[in-house]
């Protein structure tokens, strides 16, 4: 009995050493196997390093230790592109799957501590009808997840050695991946059916004068999440005047959240396209200066309704909420002078419509409300019709009591003026087109007067005491309580559309504060009575 056991521990511990022979023996033939294929598959262009290959054929798995991959241009031999990880492993491969349906099925396949770095500008020429079509696939390739741990991407601009794109701490997940040879004709050479991104910190260089930074980037399915967002010019503001030939926007523009909801975006044909139903901006803090000293940019401004109608891209959103912002405007004129600066806080915008794919009677709607220099409440509603050439727009407002003097720290510094008196209410509707506009504007104001001030910031009694002869210092001069006016306004194209709207106010309070109207109406009845 005791020699019987034996015996089948015998033979347990033989065929047990005949699977370990064969496994050992069939990995080691494929590890061969894949080694080779990597080597014959893998185009010249494309260096390939690693430490390793292990291969379980039981498991249905393949790994390679501390691969790098060096993809160069093929007319140059520069390196356009540089990857490396600590591993590559690919589990779950089914062979069943191969053998009965010629289709290449992969449980799962991981990129760990994946680095790459590209550069953007460094291209291969573009391919013509006389080069070759891929290589047929032996069969579609079926991946159940595709997943990058800790990985860091770094897109370069050659041409000025500067970082263009860093990405940290990239988390990525693609499920239920499709390569076949119909892929592969496309862009992004596979589908999948669901994606999930996170990251750490994302860093875009927006422009030669301004950088993008967030310290968060979710992506689950089609919603897009950033938070801790930082878009701001690069330069200080006294550099930033040096260096630019015509005047520009400093920016520091802070925001809590940026939601992207059901995100569809893609390329059909030759055509572009972005659409999501919702966006919201969180909490947007901008703080915008302007340099008045350097000289104008006089090239050609489009309004903002052919701006959405000459993109490139098919653009559709249906809404965008900004909640609880501020901007703070400041101008500076005169060295000797601080910059004047307005401001807005509390601001929350509806806006419906931002899009150049809806057609007319259907238009953009622009709902504003919020505090004007701490203390005004202000309300504007802006519409336009990207598909009316010639750029149609209404905009319409409302500003509750304002101080005068709280306009000071705007005016006092670019005019050496400080006014004094009460506007009470003030609603105004501007209508015009991309050449012309109207205003109305009817306000009900109180005890307006001029004090003008010497570069020492010290009044000037006779030259304010002229000019308050000037002005009529209240709305109820001609026995009511509301005065109001009209006035037209030809469009400066070298200017933008916020310049166009102060112009039309301007050529309305020109009008309103002074005696022009009743002068006018003097000489009529004069000549009326001779």
């Amino acid at each position: 009995m005791a020699n019987k056991r034996k015996r089948v521990r015998l033979i347990l511990a033989g065929i047990l050493l005949i699977i370990m022979v064969i496994s050992f023996s069939a990995n080691t033939f494929f590890e061969n196997k894949v080694e080779a294929l990597l080597k014959a598959n893998v185009p010249e262009h494309i260096e390939t390093n690693y430490e390793a290959i292990t291969v379980n054929i039981f498991l249905g798995r393949v790994a390679l230790k501390n691969p790098s991959f060096n993809i160069k241009l093929k007319d140059t031999n520069l390196v356009q592109s540089q990857l490396s990880m600590s591993t590559l492993s690919i589990g779950g491969i089914s062979y069943w799957d191969y053998l009965v349906n010629k289709e290449i099925s992969v449980g799962k396949i991981n990129f760990n501590d994946l680095q790459v770095s590209t550069y953007k500008d460094r291209k291969n020429p573009a391919k013509d009808s006389t080069q070759k079509k891929p290589m047929a696939l032996p069969g579609p390739i079926h991946i159940g997840k595709i997943s990058i741990q800790d990985g860091q991407l770094s897109v370069y601009d050659s041409s000025k050695d500067s970082t263009f794109v860093h990405v940290e701490k990239l988390q990525l997940d693609l499920r239920k991946v499709l390569v076949n040879d119909s892929t592969l004709q496309n862009e992004v050479p596979l589908t999948y059916q669901s994606i999930s991104i996170e990251t750490d910190s994302i860093f875009l260089k927006a422009g030669d004068f301004e950088n993008l930074y967030a310290s968060a980037l979710t992506i689950e399915e089609n919603d897009l999440s950033l938070e801790g967002v930082l878009f701001k010019t690069k330069y200080s503001k006294a550099h930033l005047s040096k260096i630019i030939k015509t005047e520009r926007d400093h920016i520091h523009v802070t925001i809590d959240a940026v939601n992207i909801n059901a995100i569809d975006f893609g390329k059909k044909k030759d055509t572009t396209y972005f659409s999501t139903p919702l966006l919201v901006i969180k909490q947007p803090n901008a703080q915008i200066y302007r340099d008045k000293s350097v000289a104008d940019d006089l090239t050609f401004k489009k309004l903002y309704s052919r701006s959405i109608r000459e993109l490139p891209i098919k653009l559709t959103i249906d809404s965008i909420a900004i909640q609880n912002g501020s901007v703070t405007y400041g101008e500076k004129v005169k060295a000797d002078n601080p910059p004047g600066v307005l401001s807005l806080s509390h601001l929350n915008v509806g806006v419906s419509n931002l899009s150049n794919t809806y057609t007319s009677p259907a238009q953009t709607t622009i709902e504003v409300q919020g505090t004007f220099m701490k203390n005004s409440p202000l309300r504007a509603t802006w519409n336009f019709d990207v598909n009316k050439t010639n750029d149609a727009f209404s905009f319409q407002g409302y500003l509750g009591t304002l101080m005068t003097s709280d306009l000071n720290v705007f005016i006092s510094p670019l005019l050496n003026v400080e006014l004094d008196g009460e506007v009470v209410e003030t609603h105004f509707e501007i209508t015009g087109n991309e050449n012309q506009s109207t205003i109305n504007i009817a306000q009900n104001y109180e005890d307006i007067n001029v004090n003008i001030f010497n570069k020492k910031h010290k009044k000037m009694k006779v030259l304010s005491g002229i000019a308050n002869v000037f002005i009529k210092n209240n709305s109820k001069s001609e026995g009511k309580r509301i005065h109001n006016v009209n006035a037209t306004t030809t469009r400066d194209k070298t200017k933008s559309f916020f310049n166009y709207l102060a112009r039309n106010l301007k050529a309305s309070l020109v009008i309103m504060y002074t005696k022009k109207e009743k002068t006018k109406k003097k000489k009529a009845k004069k000549k009326k009575l001779e």
